[in-house]
């Protein structure tokens, strides 16, 4: 039997998916003006991740991707760290939740 996740996690994961709908929904115009709030964002969750654990190579960093990537980079690193705290029940992911919640708010 699988365990349900946290409800605390299918916020995050609600977020994330609210978030990278966006980002693939907007105007390729449009995605220039956020790309630094989305890279800082995906940077965060990356360092969350690997404090709750995740196995990640210290010499890994995001790359820095066009406006057609940004959704899909962000996708990956809210997988990992979503993957990560659901080995890790205690996790605080407040923080993580917070962060998806102001960069959807900002997007144009």
């Amino acid at each position: 039997m699988t365990a349900t996740p946290a409800p605390d996690l299918l916020e995050v994961d609600r977020e994330l998916q609210r978030v990278v709908d966006r980002l693939t929904s907007l105007p390729l115009a449009k995605v220039p003006a956020c790309s630094d709030d989305v890279f800082e964002t995906a940077a965060f969750i990356l360092a969350q991740a690997r404090r709750l654990g995740a196995v990640i190579p210290p010499d890994v960093t995001l790359p820095r991707l066009g406006a057609n990537g940004l959704g899909a980079m962000l996708a990956v690193v809210g997988s990992d760290f979503l993957e990560t705290a659901k080995a890790a029940p205690e996790a605080d992911v407040q923080p993580v939740l917070d962060r998806l919640v102001a960069l959807r708010r900002s997007l144009p």
